[in-house]
């Protein structure tokens, strides 16, 4: 913690701004009834920025005598203390009775002390290192109740906790609704996806059959192939060498770099075989049907099947097809060490295809959806990164608020 405390701020324990801590009972999975008396708030019912799901947390039917001791009060800050230790939520009266699982702990405030500040405490770096410092390493990671009321922050008066905390909700609902925008349209994709790429939903003026054809009529298809590892010459070149981790890592249509590169003797050296921009790279062995389209000429690894298009295939399309068949790439593979896909297998796979001219219609329209997509994502980051740099000011005190106004206002 820092050593500068700011005007009318005072250092202090959690021991000093809550009552002791409790945790929650311990019950059987028995004991879960949708007509018991009692709901009980679990740690994957609450957020990683603290919001508690009520609509998921389940009922349990547990004896009234224990429900009275463990039972919730307005305002209770609810911590979790194994797996994501730290990770707090502020509890608000509901029309049933509600406790914490065995795997957290109630905290009552004292007078003076907003929850929602601490909650939002509880997310700032500070927090979270001291937390770490507390947690019992093991099979499951275990934050001890007794070390949380020695956690340790400058807390300011209670106007002003508020204030704080109220300015930080603001970022919390604009992530909120970004992430609901991210999920709708991920969803509207997938229906998209799932009418255009049948041929169920059709664009004006394109009106022919699509026609059955084998993955092998769509170009040429390359495998890959690895150097020699022992060899250090043919490694670290400028050749990019794309491997399955490369594709799963990403969540883009193409694919710019590799961890790895092999050099140009490397390249020549082996069964790895160089493909130009705009070809299809295809996971075939162990994470099928990953895959990505190159941004720039690459090779890959043996455990791919590349496509190189012909002039009568639009490779986004191909990418959007495969990626929605993928079922039917996985039902291909065999194998008792790894499933894999051979080259005469893949190139032997049956896919219905309309006229080039109705794939581009259709890759642009995908294309845009997923333009959509990565756009909200952009926001989305920003907002948490904006929210970040926010908390670390102003629960630091580095920047104040007003608290003699309706609004808060930064000064």
């Amino acid at each position: 913690m820092s050593n500068s405390i700011p005007d009318g701020w005072n250092p202090v324990k959690f021991m000093d701004i809550f009552e002791d801590y409790k945790y929650g009972p311990r019950f059987s999975s028995r004991d879960y009834d949708e007509k018991g008396n009692v709901k009980t708030i679990r740690g994957t019912d609450i957020s990683s920025f603290g919001d508690i799901n009520y609509n998921q947390v389940p009922t349990a039917r547990i004896e009234d005598t224990i429900v009275e001791n463990h039972v919730l009060k307005n305002g209770d800050l609810i911590m979790i203390t194994t797996a994501d230790c730290g990770i707090s939520g502020v509890f608000y009266e509901q029309m049933i009775p509600y406790i914490a699982s065995a795997y957290a702990i109630k905290l009552t405030p004292t007078n003076n002390i907003d929850s929602q500040f601490i909650k939002y405490f509880m997310q700032s770096t500070n927090a979270i290192n001291q937390v770490q410092s507390f947690v019992r390493k093991g099979t499951v990671a275990n934050l001890p109740g007794s070390d949380v009321m020695h956690l340790r922050l400058n807390l300011p008066p209670l106007p002003e906790q508020i204030k704080i905390a109220k300015i930080l909700s603001t970022w919390d609902k604009a992530i909120t609704t970004t992430e609901a925008l991210i999920d709708n349209s991920k969803q509207q994709k997938k229906a998209l996806m799932q009418q255009l790429l049948t041929g169920k939903k059709r664009f004006p003026g394109f009106e022919g059959e699509w026609k059955d054809v084998s993955i092998g009529d769509l170009g040429t298809i390359y495998s890959g192939g690895t150097p020699n590892t022992s060899n250090k010459e043919y490694w670290d070149g400028g050749v990019d060498w794309i491997t399955p981790t490369d594709i799963t890592k990403q969540d883009n249509v193409y694919i710019n770099s590799s961890v790895r590169q092999i050099s140009q003797d490397g390249l020549t050296n082996s069964s790895a075989k160089l493909v130009p921009k705009g070809s299809l790279l295809i996971c075939t062995r162990a994470t099928i049907g990953k895959m990505a389209i190159t941004s720039h000429e690459m090779c890959t690894n043996q455990g791919f099947k590349n496509i190189v298009p012909n002039k009568k295939t639009n490779i986004e399309f191909i990418y959007y097809l495969l990626t929605y068949k993928k079922h039917k790439l996985i039902s291909k593979a065999s194998g008792s060490t790894f499933l894999e896909i051979s080259k005469s297998a893949f190139e032997s796979i049956k896919i219905r295809v309309s006229t080039i001219d109705e794939q581009q219609k259709i890759a642009s329209v995908l294309i845009n959806a997923d333009k959509e997509i990565e756009l909200l994502k952009q926001q989305l980051s920003d907002l948490q990164q904006e929210k970040k740099a926010l908390m670390q000011q102003l629960l630091t005190g580095k920047r104040r608020v007003k608290v003699d106004e309706s609004e808060a206002a930064l000064t």
